[in-house]
């Protein structure tokens, strides 16, 4: 229990100590652990949340104008990659610095995830949040101390105003300030968006549909399907692969891709509860194919939040050893852009797969940063090439000679590669020359149904 409390910022540590009895340490050790993030010694999600419920009620009651911000850090994945996650960290203890020399004695601030950060301004005006999140923008753009040398460190910044309209919750407002900061970065990183209510329109009414409490209505009452796209082998032109994607029953009937709403389970922290739904599923299909005498394959995507969650890990296996799926014909998806909290357990997540029987494969590979350092550290049996390189090789020579040079690495690891988005012909002829194994795309076949996908 010392070592826990060492890992407090230096002035509580000495407040704590100076002040309780060794007892009463522990207890107020574990009572601030259980709100504060260690590693800043900000608020931590749950407890950022339960002060946002607290201002949205007052607000209510007696009125009184708010925002709340979403922070997101444009490239902190890059500098773990390049310098390791030491600097990482060094960073966000940085960001958290600027952060609380920033705000006001009345703001709230927390860190929600990695590279997440949120501020919660009572009693402020739309004038007064974007001032505060230039300034933060400015500070963190200008440059910080983090050990990363010449990485360049911005951040994008969403905000959200609460009392202009009843009924507004405090899920809301997060989803709605989250959305805000995705805009922002979609825009180009190091900028500052206000959230704009979704235009008229199916696409507007889609998003503002999608919201956590529709994706756990939907995990509740069973409106969660599978939908299966073949893998085909390219030499043979057989399938007996195929990839599980999972869709969302939405108000009207229609299924909503992941798409729509996987990051908002992301930032709601109930990626895992559905990574475990999918997992479930396709184990038991697995075994009713396997009874049946036709057994196949199932590739399963896995979040980066997954990765680093032990419980999901026992959870496969206790699947697998009580059902009749033969791990072999289970790849696992591990996608190399997902946000790994904790590189080192998803080593060891898989690692573990891959004891229990099951394949891994890494996922759009060679998109983001460091694709050699996964090839070295995770262990896996497959490379699915990133769809970018794919689209573009009947007209593109640097993607065909990217793709060329991953068959040759895959190869000479002994592993065997799938390209994605194989959308025509001329795409297909270009993976088949190339020597790529498998490939997946609209051209090859679409994603159907599970229970329409298997119909003999």
């Amino acid at each position: 229990m010392r070592a826990v409390l060492l890992r407090l910022p230096e002035d509580d540590r000495k407040v704590i100590e100076g002040a309780l009895s060794r007892a009463e340490r522990t207890q107020a050790e574990l009572r601030y652990l259980a709100d504060h993030d260690p590693l800043t010694g900000l608020y931590n999600r749950r407890r950022f949340r339960a002060e946002l419920d607290q201002q949205v009620a007052l607000s209510a009651r007696y009125g009184g104008r708010g925002a709340v911000m979403v922070i997101d850090v444009d490239g902190l994945k890059e500098v773990n990659d390049s310098h390791g996650h030491q600097a990482g960290d060094t960073l966000i203890r940085g960001i958290a610095a600027v952060l609380r020399e920033r705000v006001r004695a009345t703001d709230v601030v927390g860190r929600l995830s990695g590279d997440e950060f949120a501020v919660l301004m009572p009693r402020a005006d739309t004038a007064g949040a974007l001032q505060l999140a230039e300034d933060l923008r400015a500070e963190v753009a200008e440059g910080l101390e983090t050990g990363a040398g010449a990485t360049p460190i911005t951040i994008s910044v969403g905000i959200t105003m609460f009392g202009e309209r009843a009924g507004v919750t405090a899920e809301g407002l997060m989803v709605a300030a989250d959305q805000a900061m995705y805009r922002a970065k979609a825009e180009g990183r190091n900028r500052i968006a206000l959230f704009r209510p979704p235009q008229d329109g199916p696409a507007g009414a889609a998003r503002a549909r999608t919201t956590s409490a529709r994706i756990r209505e939907a995990l509740i009452e069973n409106r969660l399907a599978l939908a299966l796209q073949p893998i085909q082998d390219l030499s043979s032109g057989g399938v007996e692969r195929y990839e599980v994607l999972l869709r969302m029953t939405g108000e009207r009937g229609e299924l909503l891709p992941a798409a729509d709403f996987i990051e908002i389970a992301e930032r709601a922290g109930m990626v895992q509860e559905l990574d475990r739904w999918v997992v479930a599923r396709a184990l038991d299909l697995l075994g009713e194919r396997e009874r049946s005498g036709a057994p196949l394959s199932l590739h399963v995507n896995l979040s980066g939040a997954t990765l680093t969650d032990l419980s999901v890990l026992e959870f496969i296996e206790r699947r697998l050893d009580e059902g009749d799926a033969d791990p072999r014909r289970c790849t696992f998806e591990i996608t190399q852009t997902a946000r790994v909290e904790d590189y080192e357990t998803a080593i060891g997540f898989a690692d573990r797969l891959t004891e229990f029987g099951c394949e891994v494969a890494i996922d759009d590979y060679g998109a983001g940063f460091g694709p050699f350092h996964y090839l070295k550290r995770i262990p896996f049996d497959v490379i699915k090439i990133d769809g970018e390189f794919v689209r573009g090789l009947p007209r593109n020579d640097a993607d065909r000679l990217t793709v060329k040079a991953i068959v040759e690495i895959a190869r000479g690891l002994g592993k065997r590669t799938i390209a994605e988005f194989v959308e025509d012909e001329a795409t297909a002829r270009e993976v088949r020359e190339l020597g790529v194994d498998m490939g997946q795309g609209y051209h090859l076949g679409r994603p159907v149904a599970a229970e329409r996908a298997l119909v003999a």
